[in-house]
């Protein structure tokens, strides 16, 4: 039985996205260097959320990644390597509830939520992911010693 894990969209950027700055070019060297190994892997299936789905392709798209690869990743996403779990309205409800109490964006919460009993483990350098409303799965910093958050630069922990 293949196991569930959860890439979180900085990954994905900084996998897909070619760096701009020298000082940032190791985090997109080790997150691709992740991401081809847990693809690779047959025993791993890489979940998401309907939300972070569209949040990926619309972060790439807002990057600069090519319509092309855009449009295959979103077919690649219906085939088995990947497993896309619904947004419900109940995840909603309760991310919404989280975020308030937490102080961390709604964002995050959509996009791990759909999945808790799912994944084991989630691939993210962004550090809200150690807050313990995600301790529902082990969480593993594929870029460390870098942290990654929305609209702050890359930091050295």
């Amino acid at each position: 039985m293949p196991s569930y894990i959860l890439i979180d969209t900085n990954i994905w950027h900084f996998t897909f996205v070619k760096p701009t700055e020298d000082e940032f070019v190791e985090i997109h060297l080790l997150a691709k260097d992740t991401f081809e190994e847990l693809l690779a892997d047959k025993d791993i299936r890489v979940a998401m959320s309907a939300y972070q789905a569209g949040e990926i392709i619309e972060v790439l798209r807002r990057s600069g990644v090519d319509l092309k690869t855009r449009e295959g990743l979103i077919k690649d996403f219906d085939t088995g390597k990947f497993f896309v779990k619904d947004l419900t309205f109940d995840a909603v409800r309760d991310a919404l509830k989280d975020a308030a109490k937490s102080h961390i964006h709604v964002y995050d919460y959509l996009v791990a939520y759909p999945l808790k009993n799912i994944v084991e483990r989630i691939y993210s350098a962004d550090d809200h992911f150690q807050h313990e409303h995600f301790r529902y799965a082990e969480v593993v910093n594929p870029v460390m010693p870098w942290v990654l958050r929305e609209g702050i630069k890359p930091f050295r922990e």
